[in-house]
C-alpha cells in the first residue's frame, strides 16, 4: 500500500476502534502526517501516545502479514522457542489462537518411552527414546530408534523436529535425519501428573514417508520416563517380559497400521 492508502486505511479503522481500545482519535491524518510519524527514529517520543498504539493494533488486526514474521521471530517473543519454525507453523494453523500454548510444551518437556510398531515387521514393538524439550528450546524434540534391518544389520536412526500444540493435539513436525524423510505423528490426550506436574502419556498417529516406499501410518503411544530411555525392538513375547505396562500399550498398537500392499 502506498503511503497515502496506508493513511487513509488507517484512518477509518481508528475512527471505528479507538472507543474499543480507549484512545483518542485524529481529526487530521493525511499522508505527510502518516509519512513523518513512521519515518521518525525508534527512539523518538511521540505527543501522541495513542497513535503508534492504535497503529500497532491496526497492523495486527488488518495486516498480521506485514509485521507478524517479524514480531514472532524477534528474541523476546517467545524466549523459550528460540527458532522461526513453531511461531510461522502456529500463525499458519492456528490464525484464530493469539498465543502459542506454551503450558503444554513445558507439560511435555522431559524424557519418553514412545512404542509403535516396526516398520521391518509390523509384528514387532519398537520402543523409540524421546526427549521434548533440547537446548533451552521446549518445543524442540528428538528420537532415536535401534532395529535390525532387513539385510539383518544393526541399525539407528534418530528423528530431529518440532512440537506445535494446536487445539487439544500436538502436532510433531519432524524427520528422519539419515534420510531427510519426514517423520510426522499427532498426539492427543495429555494427562498431567499430579506429583511431578508434567505429561505422564499420550497416544495418537504417526506418519512416516521414506524414500523409494510409500508412506505408512503407525499408531503410536509415549510413557514419561524417570531417565533416558535405552531404544530397543522386541518380538511380541520379549516385550511383555521386559515392559510392565505392556497389556496397554499392545491393545493400542493392535489398532493396525495402514500401508500398502501389492494388487497380487
Amino acid at each position: 500500500m502506498s503511503l497515502t492508502a496506508q493513511a487513509s486505511d488507517f484512518k477509518g479503522w481508528a475512527d471505528e476502534n479507538a472507543a474499543r481500545l480507549n484512545a483518542q482519535t485524529f481529526e487530521k491524518l493525511d499522508k505527510q502526517r502518516w509519512t513523518d510519524f513512521v519515518n521518525r527514529p525508534v527512539s523518538y517520543v511521540t505527543r501522541e501516545p495513542d497513535l503508534p498504539r492504535l497503529a500497532w493494533h491496526w497492523l495486527f488486526e488488518e495486516h498480521p502479514h506485514a509485521i507478524e514474521g517479524v514480531w514472532l521471530t524477534a528474541p523476546d517473543a517467545y524466549p523459550s522457542i528460540p527458532n522461526p519454525i513453531v511461531p510461522t507453523l502456529h500463525a499458519f494453523l492456528s490464525p484464530k489462537e493469539k498465543e502459542l500454548n506454551l503450558a503444554r510444551l513445558n507439560d511435555l518437556e522431559g524424557h519418553y518411552a514412545a512404542y509403535r510398531p516396526s516398520f521391518v515387521n509390523t509384528a514387532d514393538v519398537m520402543v523409540m527414546a524421546m526427549q521434548c524439550g533440547i537446548d533451552g528450546d521446549i518445543s524442540r524434540f528428538a528420537i532415536t530408534m535401534k532395529f535390525v534391518s532387513e539385510d539383518g544389520e544393526d541399525s539407528t536412526e534418530h528423528v530431529e523436529g518440532f512440537a506445535l500444540p494446536y487445539q487439544g493435539s500436538v502436532l510433531f513436525q519432524g524427520r528422519l535425519i539419515e534420510t531427510a524423510a519426514p517423520f510426522i505423528f499427532i498426539l492427543s490426550r495429555f494427562p498431567v501428573d499430579n506429583k511431578t506436574g508434567k505429561t505422564s502419556w499420550s497416544e495418537g498417529t504417526l506418519l512416516v514417508g521414506a524414500d523409494g516406499t510409500m508412506s505408512s501410518a503407525y499408531p503410536i503411544t509415549i510413557r514419561r520416563a524417570a531417565k533416558e530411555v535405552t531404544p530397543q525392538t522386541y518380538d511380541v513375547e520379549s516385550f511383555k517380559k521386559a515392559i510392565p505396562a505392556h497389556k496397554t500399550i499392545l491393545k493400542l498398537l493392535k489398532r493396525g497400521v495402514v500401508g500398502w500392499r501389492d494388487e497380487d
